[in-house]
């Protein structure tokens, strides 16, 4: 017997010890790890805000008197925060209903629906942050310049340019620190519903 027969053997002995894993087991298991990254991803949101409400109770850009900004800063970051706890009770949902599936196909339709909301929800705070961002650094620089009558009067084109390259280049930045955080928190458990996914899918065939 050369060698690889004899490996070949080997594999077939060991084959023979490793347990046989059902369609319901493998179909459990997919079924707990979608339920368990649903429900990490309504922790993480639940933590998020549970900061941003922590950091605007004890900070907030509106404290700075030398930052001058107008009241309408505070009903934007209040309006947000209402708007996340609509995304959470959906994060909340999407759990209970992977978590009471029981069936593949209401399984596949749920990770979907799950995955959907999660994309929804960062592409809204990457946008909120954006918008935010530039308004905020076109506002301050126009307010330090003497306020908009006396920066309009006194602007040159260059100035202009310089207002839009900083605001663009600042939010550019903070819109990159957001989704580096984002594709770390909720990235990884995308990507775990994903692959669930493509498995629950291949057992369907």
């Amino acid at each position: 017997m050369d060698e690889l027969d004899f490996l070949k053997k080997d594999w077939q002995e060991r084959e023979k010890e490793l347990p046989k894993l059902s369609y319901n087991d493998i179909y459990m298991m997919m079924w707990k790890k979608s339920s368990s990254s649903v429900k990490w991803i309504f922790y993480i949101s639940v933590i998020e805000l549970t900061f941003g409400v922590l950091l605007g109770i004890f900070y907030h850009p509106s404290f700075e008197k030398e930052l001058n900004l107008p009241p309408a800063y505070n009903y934007l970051t209040y309006a947000s925060s209402l708007i996340i706890i609509y995304f959470i009770i959906r994060f909340f949902r999407n759990y209970k209903r992977i978590s009471t599936t029981s069936s593949v196909k209401g399984l596949l339709e749920n990770i979907i629906k799950a995955r959907r909301t999660v994309r929804q929800y960062i592409i809204f705070n990457l946008s909120f942050a954006g918008i935010v961002s530039i308004g905020s650094i076109i506002y301050v620089y126009i307010q330090q310049s003497g306020g908009w009558n006396s920066f309009a009067a006194q602007a040159t084109p260059k100035d202009y340019l310089v207002i839009f390259v900083i605001s663009v280049l600042a939010t550019a930045i903070i819109i990159g620190f957001f989704l580096g955080i984002y594709y770390l928190l909720y990235g990884i458990l995308m990507r775990k519903l994903k692959r669930n996914y493509n498995e629950i899918k291949k057992m369907e065939l």
